[in-house]
């Protein structure tokens, strides 16, 4: 149905007699120049449209064309309500797919005169990542090639090695910065951190590990040398649970040599030891490793190679003792929206084992994606694996999130079956618990759409018994619907039996890979999350709608027992966890909670604490990693639940006690807000069973980028994940928190304080110089920059060891003490060859 749908839209473009051929259209897209201007970030609206802002499309061709056959589709991530301009009409096609073509009363193109479309957006957009690149051009009948408009290509700043966009005018006001009258939310320049970032207060490294052990004791005798490398003796454990850690070890210069310095590895016998805790004592003559598990044996080898001095090849001598707070200390990846490669997984497993953090849920399946290839389902990766211009979507899916038309660009690929058991086997090697994900019954389209390919193939080899086995669209089925992400035909028909048939046979196919690995699936994210008002109409429905009280409940308790059956436990994401009846849920249940704690996150969190489930800490307001370090339009990232999560808020995070940021956190509009919990409180004796952080990916669409939004804040997540400290707040039942209420002590706020300038002087001092030598594209911190009583320029970045620079009318130069603010125009931070992104000292935004 929805490809009936797309040519009628694509034969509804009135045809001119001024035809365009190839040699015009690719000319056409060559010099077209295109300019996109965010004007207000909280218009007024037009009519039954309660939040919109306004924007501004500027088309130029440097000679006159008057063909108007011609078509330019783009991404906007939410729709285009209302277009000013009588010579062009928009359309909204699905998804975030927009259609901008000529009308009848085009006047067609003069050289150097520009074409302004101003137009209205439902809800709002304002970080300058949120703007999609890759507009395309094609002509009205379909009939040549279309080309990417080359003006709409994103580039790379030859510095800083960051994304620009030279199709989006500058982000200078307020009014690009707020979306609502009741928005306060700051912009974040150097003024802003000037006032509000801690500054570091230690010049070098403590004698300490991220993530913090329980107990470190540290002896004063001297620091002892393993330049020589080491001498390994283990009892009781086999090499292939630590040899992951021991060739981390290499990397760093310390081998394995017969006259090294003893490293005894014990695995114990006895119950002194809990599961992945363990005993590390350095000492002048050895160092002594005792655990209860190989993942302990593990964790201590990565807590000697963070206690170890890369530049002296020395370690401390030491006593800890050390377990998690977390048995559950996660990690979400999405390759689905833009694909992330094999080796990015790879490499970032091995960061996460550095720290401690042990489940990587891997999202291989959404609307624009289907990452995973299934034996006897060609389809779900010949088509679902790839987004370029073909409206037909015989060949591939349409080019939302600005895909552009390039097959091979870095946003499509899968992973082949060898590709999914090399990624289980190099996860087990690390300790990491791979959990997969292809979410249904909604964020569906790339396999809904691969499977009518796969339909339409074996229908036209007239095989209609074997066409209709996987079919996913019930022709009959006219219920008009939008998701969140405004797509009409993403959802899966949860009363047809094929829908059923298709999942099993997609969780079989998952689980002999798991086999195949060696690696058994343990638990399976079902997803369940955001689905659409769908099968209202659906006449596969027509009885079931009445039975059962949540269609989609319905839906998830069904798979829920397919899971089960299959010897897997159940995940999904709490929203759709709501809809089920408890007790025909497994015994076994994650829920990961994702309400946002300025909108009653604790009460669903405390829920389902409640009902005996494995609730993963999973709220967006601090643990999803695609929303912008800093609320500046320069910063990559979504913005609809927060508009700033820095590495500081990810280590102030208190899982255990949701309401009681309310205190000391504001909503996304800068505002305080109230978390009363009199009412959703926590059964005594239960929490939370882990945290997990999460890497969308609509908004990343390199590797490079998404190491950018994980690294600094993934090590924050490891201490949360992994550590409790003293500072955070009990959870007590009860209360109601806000600004005014001061159940966080002054004392508590202090060592909170002393606490993280221990952590972020390891951050700077020795796990970024480790990350810089991996090749890992972190990110630089932005320069704080102030004036002095005396006038003086003082500047200075949250995270030590950086240099910084000034930008002066002779270029850039080391910062001096001396610079005066009228001779600094801008700042950034320095490390090695890599400079961070500039800040104009003046910090000059317009209202």
């Amino acid at each position: 149905m929805y490809k009936y749908v797309l040519g009628l839209l694509t034969c509804a473009i009135s045809v001119n007699v001024f035809a365009m051929n190839q040699p015009q259209l690719d000319s056409m897209a060559k010099d077209l120049k295109v300019i996109y201007t965010l004007l207000d970030a909280n218009s007024a609206c037009p009519a039954k449209v309660q939040q919109c802002y306004l924007s501004e499309l500027s088309l130029t061709l440097p000679y006159d064309l008057k063909s108007d056959n011609w078509a330019i589709y783009f991404s906007q991530l939410m729709p285009i309500v209302h277009s000013s301009n009588s010579e062009f009409e928009v359309t909204h096609i699905n998804g975030d797919l927009h259609r901008l073509s000529p009308s009848k009363m085009f006047s067609g193109f003069a050289g150097g005169d520009a074409h302004r479309i101003r137009f209205y957006t439902q809800d709002s957009q304002i970080t300058r990542s949120e703007f999609m690149p890759n507009y395309i051009l094609a002509d009205s009948e379909g009939v040549l090639s279309a080309k990417v408009i080359a003006s709409t290509i994103p580039t790379v700043d030859p510095e800083t090695g960051l994304e620009a966009q030279p199709y989006l005018a500058p982000f200078n006001t307020m009014s690009q910065l707020r979306i609502h009258e009741r928005d306060k939310t700051p912009w974040m320049g150097t003024k802003y951190l000037f006032e509000n970032a801690l500054r570091p207060v230690l010049t070098e490294a403590p004698i300490d590990i991220i993530p913090k052990p329980k107990t470190l004791i540290l002896s004063s005798e001297p620091v002892v040398s393993i330049k020589n490398g080491i001498k390994l003796s283990l009892v009781n454990i086999k090499r292939e649970g630590i040899s992951q850690a021991l060739f981390r070890l290499s990397t760093l210069g310390i081998h394995e040599q017969e006259q090294g310095f003893n490293v005894n590895v014990k695995r114990t016998t006895t119950a002194t030891l809990a599961e992945q805790a363990y005993t590390l004592k350095i000492s002048a003559q050895a160092v002594n490793i005792e655990a209860a598990t190989e993942q302990g044996a593990f964790y201590a080898l990565q807590s000697l190679i963070g206690l170890l001095n890369i530049e002296t090849h020395t370690l401390p001598q030491v006593d800890i003792t050390d377990a998690p707070h977390y048995m559950f200390r996660g990690l979400h990846i999405d390759s689905a929206r833009n694909f992330r490669s094999k080796q990015f997984i790879l490499e970032t497993i091995t960061h996460m084992a550095s720290y401690k953090l042990n489940r990587l849920h891997l999202h291989l399946a959404d609307d624009e994606g289907w990452r995973l290839e299934i034996a006897g389902l060609p389809e779900l990766t010949e088509v679902g694996a790839t987004r370029c211009f073909d409206l037909s979507e015989q060949r591939c899916l349409l080019p939302q999130l600005g895909a552009g038309n390039a097959p091979d660009a870095s946003i499509n690929g899968f992973y082949s079956r060898q590709d999914y058991i090399d990624i289980l086997q190099h996860a087990k090697r690390h300790h990491v618990e791979v959990i997969p994900s292809l979410d249904m019954p909604g964020h569906s389209r790339a396999a809904i759409v691969s499977m009518e390919a796969r339909f339409e193939r074996l229908m036209a080899q007239n095989l209609e018994r074997d066409a209709l086995k996987y079919r996913l669209v019930e022709p009959q089925d006219l219920t008009r619907y939008r998701s969140i992400q405004h797509y009409s035909d993403n959802t899966l028909n949860v009363c047809l039996e094929q829908t059923y048939q298709f999942i099993d046979k997609v969780l079989t196919e998952v689980q002999a890979l798991h086999d195949a690995a060696e690696v058994p699936l343990k638990i399976y994210h079902i997803g369940a999350d955001e689905t659409a008002g769908a099968w209202l109409n659906s006449p596969a429905c027509s009885v079931l709608k009445y039975s059962e009280p949540s269609l989609n409940g319905y839906f998830i308790e069904r798979i829920s027992k397919i899971v089960t059956d299959k010897g897997v436990a159940v995940a999904g994401w709490s929203d759709g966890l709501d809809d089920v009846r408890v007790k025909n849920m497994p015994h076994v249940v994650q829920s990961n909670v994702w309400g946002t704690l300025a909108h009653g996150g604790h009460q669903v969190a405390h829920r389902h604490i409640n009902r005996n489930w494995n609730v993963i800490v999973s709220n967006p307001d601090v643990t999803y990693f695609d929303f912008p370090y800093e609320s500046h339009p320069m910063e990559r990232g979504n913005h609809w639940a927060t508009r700033a999560v820095n590495t500081r808020k990810v280590f102030e995070f208190m899982p255990d006690n949701l309401p009681a940021h309310a205190e000391l956190w504001h909503n996304n509009y800068a505002r305080s807000y109230i978390a009363d919990d009199t009412s959703s409180r926590l059964e005594k004796g239960v929490n939370a069973k882990g945290i997990q952080g999460h890497l969308w990916s609509e908004m990343i669409r390199t590797d490079e980028q998404a190491e950018y939004m994980l690294y600094p804040r993934l090590l924050a997540l490891a201490e949360r994940a992994w550590h409790k400290p003293d500072w955070a707040l009990r959870y007590k039942e009860s209360r109601s928190f806000d600004k005014n209420t001061t159940f966080m002590t002054k004392g508590a706020l202090q060592a909170r304080e002393k606490d993280w300038q221990r952590f972020i002087a390891l951050v700077g001092f020795k796990e970024i110089p480790k990350l810089a030598s991996q090749g890992v594209f972190y990110r630089l911190p932005s320069v704080a920059a102030g004036k002095s009583e005396s006038g003086q320029l003082m500047v200075f970045t949250e995270i030590p060891g950086f240099d910084i620079e000034v930008k002066t009318l002779n270029g850039w130069q080391a910062v001096s003490p001396k610079m005066l603010h009228s001779t600094a125009l801008a700042v950034r931070a320095k490390l090695g060859r890599r400079v961070g992104r500039a800040l104009p000292v003046s910090d000059h935004v317009l209202e």
